[in-house]
């Protein structure tokens, strides 16, 4: 099962995880990613509101987005849980990713529903750097 959806809107991925990204369905994910190198994308939005595990493979999955899609595209993670946060700023991707924590239950499937949530202050946006503490 891939665990998985991605939906393009403009010249952003929105990808919304299921519980786990690992062996198991990130190579399907990324092949899934594949298909968009080349094109002119901008923003790559990681639905994690259901993301208990991230493996190697699904971290490698995210380097890629980063690394392959568009121009280096911005990458944010929605509602990631505080240990999966934790792992990514361990090994240093934290500092790539804006990470967005969002009250409501809504999904968010484009720039404009992430700037619409941001309007109405139902965003709390923070992005790390390593050494930086959370206080």
């Amino acid at each position: 099962m891939d665990d998985f959806t991605v939906t393009k809107n403009g010249t952003a991925l929105v990808i919304e995880l299921g519980s786990s990204l690992n062996t198991a369905n990130a190579p399907a994910l990324q092949a899934e990613l594949a298909k968009y190198v080349g094109q002119p994308i901008e923003k790559v939005v990681y639905d994690a509101s259901e993301l208990l595990t991230l493996s190697s493979s699904g971290l490698r999955t995210v380097y890629y987005a980063k690394q392959r899609l568009g121009n280096k595209p911005e990458i944010v993670f929605v509602n990631c849980a505080k240990e999966i946060y934790n792992t990514l700023k361990m090994i240093g991707l934290a500092s790539a990713i804006k990470f967005v924590n969002v009250e409501s239950k809504r999904m968010i499937r484009s720039r404009e529903d992430l700037d619409n949530f941001a309007a109405n202050n139902d965003v709390v946006c923070y992005s790390m750097k390593l050494g930086q503490s959370e206080d």
